[in-house]
Formats: C-alpha cells, sequence, structure tokens
C-alpha cells in the first residue's frame, strides 16, 4: 500500500487530497460540539423559539431559520470553537495524524482571539450562504490573520461534519494553485476586505468534491475553491482551519 504524503498531495498536480477522516468518535465529538455552540447562541438570541430549534436539530434548522435574523446571528466570530474544543480535538488521532504528516503545527488565530481557530460553517439549501470562488492566500494578502516570526506555509483543512454527497459541499478547481496568474481584486463588504473573483466561472472545470461526513479535504493555500449550492433538502455544516506549518 502507498504510504499517505499530504506535503506531495497537495503540493502536486492536483492540490488536495481527500485521503484523510476523522473517525466516529471524532466525528460525534464534533457534532456534539457544534449543536452545543449552535443552541447556545440561539438561546441567548431566540430563547422564546429555543425549545423548537432544540427538537428541529441543527440539519433541519432552515426551517426555522426565519424565526432570526440568520446574517446577524452567525457571524464567523460567533462559530469559533472555544479554546477547550480545540484543544480537546488535538489529542484526538485526527490531528495525530496530521502531525506525522507536517511535524508540528501551529493553528492560525485570523479573529485575534488568543487560541487557535478551528469554526464551523452552516449551509442553508439553496444558494444563500455559500462562499464565492477564492483563494485562501487572497485573503490573507489583504490582511486577514498574521503570520508567525517563523518561516511557513499554510495549508486549509476542510472536514464534513453533516453533508450529503454529490449534492452539496465544496468546489475545487484542480490544479489552479500552480498559477500565480488568476484575475481578482479586493473590495469592501460590510466592513471586511474581501477577494473578488474576476474571471469567467463558465470557462473552468470547477469540481465538486465528494464528501462523506467525517471526511476531510486537505488543500494548498492557493487551491481555487468556494461552496457548492446545496442541493440537498438539509443543512450542510463543515468546520475549517488553517495549520501553519514549519518550513
Amino acid at each position: 500500500m502507498e504510504t499517505l504524503d499530504l506535503r506531495k498531495a497537495i503540493n502536486g498536480g492536483l492540490g488536495y487530497s481527500t485521503a484523510m477522516s476523522l473517525d466516529p468518535t471524532e466525528l460525534k465529538l464534533l457534532r456534539d460540539c457544534i449543536r452545543a455552540q449552535w443552541l447556545y447562541r440561539l438561546q441567548l438570541l431566540a430563547p422564546k423559539h429555543i425549545h423548537e430549534f432544540d427538537l428541529t436539530g441543527i440539519d433541519q434548522y432552515h426551517k426555522l431559520a426565519h424565526l432570526v435574523d440568520h446574517a446577524a446571528v452567525w457571524p464567523k466570530t460567533a462559530r469559533v470553537f472555544p479554546r477547550e474544543v480545540v484543544a480537546a480535538l488535538r489529542k484526538g488521532p485526527f490531528f495525530k495524524a496530521l502531525e506525522s504528516q507536517f511535524g508540528v503545527f501551529e493553528i492560525s488565530d485570523e479573529e485575534g482571539f488568543g487560541w487557535e481557530n478551528v469554526y464551523w460553517r452552516l449551509v442553508r439549501p439553496g444558494n444563500s450562504d455559500i462562499g464565492p470562488i477564492h483563494s485562501d492566500k487572497w485573503f490573507w494578502d489583504l490582511g486577514h490573520g498574521q503570520m508567525p516570526d517563523y518561516p511557513c506555509e499554510r495549508v486549509k483543512i476542510w472536514i464534513a461534519i453533516y453533508t450529503a454527497p454529490g449534492k452539496n459541499g465544496l468546489l475545487v478547481l484542480p490544479g489552479s494553485h500552480l498559477s500565480d496568474h488568476w484575475k481578482w481584486h479586493g473590495e469592501v463588504i460590510n466592513g471586511l476586505a474581501k477577494p473578488i473573483f474576476d474571471e469567467k466561472l463558465e470557462d473552468l472545470d470547477i469540481h465538486l468534491v465528494e464528501t462523506h461526513p467525517g471526511q476531510a479535504v486537505v488543500f494548498h493555500d492557493k487551491l481555487l475553491h468556494g461552496g457548492a449550492v446545496n442541493m440537498a433538502d438539509t443543512c450542510r455544516v463543515s468546520i475549517e482551519l488553517t495549520l501553519l506549518v514549519r518550513h
């Protein structure tokens, strides 16, 4: 059997790998942590409806989302795991496997919280919650987050928590990390500088990565990617983080 080499995979022709997955215990832990954070946020902001949300569950959240101001309730800062959750995840087999591949690494603190940022994303059916095609490098170029004072490279991790393979998940443009000539510009949207992709999407061979719950996509910082329109009748939930890997 060929030995897994994530560095080779993400720097190779595709720019990503789907070879890693959470074990069932880790997937349950993440689902429980997300549910607890999701419910607590709703408990604070929509206490009159918390019993309905509790019974309905996060995968059916879209059926009750009209009861809250979705955009106001779920900024990224409300979806970053507490320090204790990240510490528990760090001790599990998934992160130990990442260490065996990349050596000792940090996870970026892009929000300036003072601890490593692992956060979750909630995408309702339809196309209202998805992120456009972009490269993570562009966000860093626009000043999001600070790099450490030692030489390192960034590696992105996206993990499916609740997904319907073939109906929602992550879009990628294989091999796009090998070019520095993609056209884009930055715009300030809602007070935050964001990259805007200036190429025609219909001219690009963009793929939906079919991911089962617990499956991870490990990819290059320059790989073009974005959220797929959620064609399922349930919410898509995923988690994301950026590794800072020493050279």
